[in-house]
């Protein structure tokens, strides 16, 4: 009988195997995307490593060092080129594809390991693997050159790992564990810098859990218990990040662990009052495009701006005045002498700016009716004060809009987003009237936030039963989680580039829970006698 239902399992393990990966190479190979200003970066850099054994994202000579985009996705795009070819995209998103599915087995890992009740710990792993394996949100990226698919790997594996740790039954393996939880940490920062949020959410859980514990002692014995292991894990977390911060210190004379916030190269102008100010106002994904990743590359409506960018009708037309300097710079050559530089690469206050979005973006704020010319637009120094002196009024109005209001307005553009993000129908919802019949967008878009729904209320369940364990063990999944998924959209809500695809890692957390939650509900139906004969015909 054991044997029996061992070998269902496996049968079970094998064909979602083979489900999640023939999805993946299904999108890998049908709906490929070259398109994301990202992906041309990453290979750019990658092409360059091999071809001109420099680090730079240059397109054409002189191949001048980069530090715009941090090492780890350029390089493993270079290790596929060397394999498969300098432009075979192909076999990076068959590897991606190959990626994902193992990370849907991590996923099933975790919500095995996160559920008490010996009875009920392989159907959370069947139900998470599954939300996992048909998850259409994280599934698209294995068709795009972007770094999601194997931030979404390493973020799950630290998080498997820090659960190892921390259920680890001797102070020696535990420390081995949160060596390697480190380790991966630190080389999930090397894809992208925003990772970082998913080491402190461990680190947080390593300090709290351990001041709730209740065990014997006081607060300073537990937590002296507690500062080994968050050392350990710090110390392995910055040790991945040295080797790059040495090179631009020696390159660029520059501490720089991390790519710079704004992905500019050292000296070039960031217009920071013009950031600041859509920070007052921008609230919704829809008008990155054409107002913030446009920004030098292409004239700015004042049609651009919603309403409610504005508090006055005086307002609007200081800002129109400042837009019409940027449509209609003077003289080109004294505005770029006097700001130093004269490029700003990619202007967006994010760990890993993306000018995705602005084709769509661009489209929606038409220029084909004005006399600008494209090619002759500059933000300048004068031009971003004035954008400056706005936002502090602003500000200085309304903080509480400022700094409550907006936050929590762009978290929940961030959350219930259709997240349809490179599939051929993306686009919003709402309003009805505006879905395109043409590629199923009445269709596909209702589906998808339904399914956005549908993963973020059994989560919610989820998260309920692991809080109604009662057990601190069981509550420190919980307390992992919620740390996991609120920092991050709690920092990219602050931000003026509310992208939905930042929080795509957010997903596999998600089946995670939503895991554990069918568990629970199945328990709940099954009556605890019947669980109790079954486990004694499989002994």
């Amino acid at each position: 009988m054991e044997m029996t239902s061992r070998r269902r399992l496996f049968v079970v393990y094998g064909l979602l195997l083979v489900v999640a990966f023939a999805f993946r190479l299904f999108v890998a190979l049908r709906l490929p995307n070259d398109t994301p200003g990202d992906g041309v970066v990453y290979a750019q850099i990658a092409r360059n490593v091999l071809e001109q054994h420099v680090y730079s994202h240059e397109s054409e000579a002189p191949f001048v060092p980069s530090l715009i985009r941090l090492p780890g996705y350029p390089l493993f795009l270079a290790g596929i080129y060397s394999i498969s070819g300098h432009t075979n995209n192909t076999a990076v998103r068959v590897a991606q594809a190959v990626i994902d599915t193992a990370t849907c087995v991590l996923i099933a890992l975790v919500a095995f390991l996160w559920v008490d009740d010996e009875a009920w710990k392989q159907t959370a792993a069947i139900a998470a693997f599954t939300l996992a394996a048909l998850c259409p949100f994280t599934s698209i990226y294995v068709a795009t050159i972007l770094t999601e698919v194997p931030t979404n790997f390493l973020a799950v594996a630290m998080c498997l790992i820090a659960t190892l740790a921390f259920s680890a039954t001797s102070r020696r393996k535990a420390f081995v564990l949160w060596f390697l939880a480190g380790l991966t940490s630190g080389l999930a920062v090397l894809f992208r810098p925003d990772s970082g949020l998913f080491a402190a959410a461990i680190g947080f859980t390593i300090v709290i859990s351990a001041i709730a514990a209740n065990g014997t002692g006081g607060l300073i014995k537990r937590l002296g218990k507690a500062i080994p292991s968050a050392a350990i894990f710090s110390v392995a977390f910055c040790l991945i990040l040295v080797p790059w911060t040495i090179r631009n210190r020696r390159v660029f004379g520059l501490f720089q662990p991390l790519s710079p916030a704004h992905g500019e190269m050292p000296g070039e102008f960031v217009p920071r009052g013009y950031l600041m100010w859509l920070r007052t106002w921008l609230d919704d994904g829809r008008y990155i495009g054409p107002v913030l990743w446009r920004l030098d590359s292409g004239p700015i409506k004042i049609d651009a701006f919603p309403a409610y960018a504005f508090d006055s009708q005086q307002e609007r037309e200081r800002v129109e005045a400042l837009m019409e300097r940027y449509n209609h710079p003077v003289d080109q050559s004294e505005t770029s002498a006097s700001t130093a530089t004269t490029t700003t690469p990619l202007p967006a206050a994010s760990p890993e700016p993306s000018p995705e979005g602005s084709e769509e973006g661009n489209e929606e704020s038409s220029n084909d009716e004005l006399d600008y010319d494209p090619t002759n637009v500059e933000m300048t120094a004068d031009i971003d004060a004035g954008f400056a002196e706005l936002a502090r009024e602003r500000i200085t109005r309304s903080s509480i809009r400022y700094y409550v209001q907006l936050p929590l307005k762009r978290a929940k553009s961030l959350w219930f987003d259709t997240h349809s993000q490179y599939y051929p129908f993306e686009g919003d919802l709402l309003p009805l009237e505006d879905l395109d019949d043409e590629i199923h967008q009445q269709w596909w878009l209702p589906l998808f936030t339904a399914l956005t729904w549908a993963y973020s209320i059994l989560g919610v369940i989820g998260a309920w039963f692991l809080w109604r364990s009662r057990s601190h063990t069981t509550r420190r999944w919980l307390l992992l989680v919620s740390l996991i998924v609120f920092v991050r959209i709690g920092f990219f809500s602050t931000l003026e580039n509310p992208e939905p695809r930042y929080v795509v890692e957010v997903f596999p957390f998600l089946s995670i829970l939503g895991g554990v939650a069918i568990a629970y509900l199945l328990s709940l139906r099954k009556p605890k006698e019947v669980v109790s004969q079954e486990l004694v015909v499989q002994d």
